[in-house]
């Protein structure tokens, strides 16, 4: 007797920052691009895609209902519009309660589904954060949003472009208040976090990492800074009799020499996540604030990387970039590394559902 088909998983899709690019980038991705292994449930006011239907040649049925979200995978479309019922006004080019009400309900919508296993993915447009504090979505950014919304404390945010993944320790926090954020106990939990999602979501076996010192030339065994000898080292020692290879601090401005420059060659295929040991790089580099890894990252990524939440109970990606205000509402945008978000998403929630 042949096996039942497993039926197509659902990705959400939010929609975005829409002063910014958020909606353009979802009208152009799917107007050009249909999956073929997943539903893709675009969830936000219709309205916001009106404007690009003729331009990318962008239609997708509306649907208003998490039962209809269901219902969807016996349908032959591959992309719905989910209606978040936000009709609040905004300003394209800036920052606006409005644009946070709708990016931040979208948001919130997408969690709700995650929670009632309604969709297996995440992928998320880029969002200011200063709108959604104006619309009273009180986070920094979407991890903590997702944090709070899913429920899950640890989860961490990884910048991944093929064999180049970069998690920075602290986020969205004031570099003043970088050092009083570096402690033992937050650090092992990164790095954990970080470890099981090598293992169980990309699929490598024996995860290698290698950690960022917080001061110039990691501390110089305490005459910049005793950060990295008292808090750093310690920890990494302890957790390496745990049998998790990992190693640091190293100086940040050296430790990324080693990042795989085939991170810079642009991927048209489906790419697959893989070990990076056998090219002799590690397979995550964490580093102590955003800037720290992020710069070296979006060099070598250059707008096509993946911003991916990791120690979620739902697979979640979005772009690597913001909502470029500057170019809102010209149809210029490129959206590449939203089409990464979603390979990566489809892939992620592919090894979740085979676990």
């Amino acid at each position: 007797m042949t096996p039942a088909k497993r039926p197509l998983p659902i990705i959400a899709v939010t929609c975005g920052e829409p002063g910014g690019i958020g909606p353009e980038l979802v009208a152009k991705l799917f107007g050009r691009w249909r999956p073929a292994d997943s539903i893709a449930l675009v969830i936000g006011s219709p309205e916001l895609y009106e404007r690009w239907r003729r331009r990318f040649k962008f239609n997708a049925p509306v649907i208003r209902s998490i039962e209809e979200v269901r219902a969807a995978r016996s349908r032959p479309a591959r992309v719905f519009i989910l209606d978040s019922g936000i009709t609040a006004r905004y300003t394209v080019g800036a920052d606006s309660e409005g644009g946070g009400l709708h990016a931040g309900t979208s948001m919130r919508i997408a969690c709700d589904l995650a929670r009632e296993r309604a969709v297996a993915g995440i992928v998320t447009p880029p969002a200011s954060k200063k709108s959604f504090n104006l619309a009273h979505f009180d986070f920094p950014g979407h991890t903590e949003m997702l944090a709070r919304y899913l429920n899950a404390p640890d989860c961490q945010m990884m910048m991944a472009r093929r064999d180049l993944r970069v998690i920075p320790f602290t986020r969205h926090v004031p570099l003043s208040e970088v050092a009083p954020e570096l402690r033992p106990e937050r650090l092992e939990v990164c790095i954990r976090v970080t470890h099981e999602a090598l293992r169980r979501d990309f699929k490598i076996a024996r995860p290698r990492m290698d950690v960022a010192g917080l001061n110039p030339h990691a501390g110089e065994d305490g005459v910049i800074g005793t950060e990295d000898r008292d808090i750093i080292a310690p920890t990494i020692a302890r957790l390496r009799k745990m049998r998790i290879d990992v190693s640091g601090p190293h100086p940040a401005d050296a430790m990324f020499q080693s990042a795989p420059l085939a991170a810079k060659a642009p991927d048209r295929t489906r790419s697959r996540p893989r070990s990076a040991k056998k090219q002799g790089y590690p397979d995550a580099y964490i580093a102590m604030y955003h800037d720290q890894g992020l710069v070296p990252y979006k060099m070598l990524a250059q707008k096509t990387g993946v911003n991916v939440t990791i120690g979620l109970p739902t697979p979640r990606t979005s772009v690597d970039h913001g909502t470029a205000y500057d170019i809102a509402g010209r149809g210029i945008a490129e959206d590449e590394s939203l089409l990464e978000a979603y390979r990566l998403a489809e892939y992620l929630s592919q090894r979740k559902a085979s676990r």
